[in-house]
This record gives structure tokens, sequence and C-alpha cells, in this order.
């Protein structure tokens, strides 16, 4: 069932307007299992509020901490940024919490885009990645799950914005600004 124009254009006036609502600077922190869309959410965040998206894999595994440290100091995310895939230890975690009190940025908001594991399983079940696969994939969501465990360790369950992830891409990206926003009131 295809959406009418109309409510399509109303959906993207709704997001452009939680948009410019949002405070800035954002510290977000995304979420979730392999297959949850994270770094899809990540991409359509950027595009609306206009502050970049830092994976782990753009950090380099020698020199997270200071290789983050110089990237949230590039002129580019003056407004903020996204972080998809880190923090992933409690030391993370704790070097991300003094970083931004170090910096006076806001206190990051973590969401978690819930997708669960039978789901995760069927999308990836066509991906070429080895990683998406098998026993790869069995070692990935139990390494999410300790990362779960780690982040409702860390940070207090109220700090966790658990949000469905099994919605479209847009109602998933909508719901995310809609907290942002709530959050800049």
């Amino acid at each position: 069932m295809r959406a009418s124009p109309r409510v399509s254009l109303l959906a993207t006036w709704a997001i452009f307007a939680f948009a410019q609502e949002i405070a800035k600077p954002v510290v977000l922190v995304l979420v979730g299992p392999p297959g949850a869309g994270k770094t899809t959410q990540a991409a359509a965040l950027k595009r609306k509020i206009g502050v970049p998206v830092i994976t782990s894999d753009d950090l380099p595994k020698d020199r997270v901490d200071a290789a983050l440290r110089a990237r949230i100091q590039q002129p580019d995310a003056k407004d903020g940024f996204i972080l998809d895939g880190y923090p992933s230890t409690r030391a993370q975690a704790d070097r991300l919490g003094e970083l931004v009190k170090e910096l006076k940025l806001p206190s990051p908001l973590i969401v978690q885009i819930d997708v669960d594991d039978a789901t995760v399983r069927k999308r990836l079940a066509g991906s070429k990645d080895p990683r998406d696969r098998g026993d790869a994939l069995e070692r990935r969501l139990a390494d999410y799950h300790r990362e779960m465990d780690l982040f409702r360790s860390y940070y207090p369950e109220s700090d966790i914005w658990k949000i469905i992830g099994t919605k479209s891409t847009g109602e998933v990206t909508g719901t995310i600004l809609t907290l942002l926003a709530d959050r800049s009131q």
C-alpha cells in the first residue's frame, strides 16, 4: 500500500519542521543489532540535521580516543555528531562521557533501534558479506547483546530511547527526530 503524495508531502514537512526545532549541538549515539538500520538512519539523520556521522570504522583502533577527539573538533561537527558503532566498551563509554563534559557538549542521546534476532536473520539472509551469515552472524548478535548490557549498566535506562526498528525508514527517522526535538524543549 503506497502513501498518497499528500501524505508523503506532509510527512516530509513534519520531518523538516522537527529538524528545525532541534537544539544544537547534538550528540546522538545509535545502537542496535546488525541489520537494524543504524547506518541507514545515520545517513538520513545527517541529511536532516546537518551533523556528521562518525563510525567506529572512522576511528583508528590503536588511537580511538584521540581520533574521536580530533574528529569532533572539526568544523563540520560544530553542531554535533552522530556516532554509529561507538562506544562499544565500558571504557569507551567512560571516555565519551568525559569528552562531552570537557568540550561542554550535551550528554549523548542513546537511541536503540530495536529489532529482534529473528528479523535480523531474515533481513541479512541474502547478504553477500560473510559476517552476516551463519556462525559469524550469531557471534555478532551475541556481541550486540553484550554491548546492550554494557549500555544498560553505564547509562540509566531513562537515557536509552528504545524505538521499533521494524517500521519504515521514514517512520524510524521521524521518531528519532521527534526525540531530539522533545529533548530540545
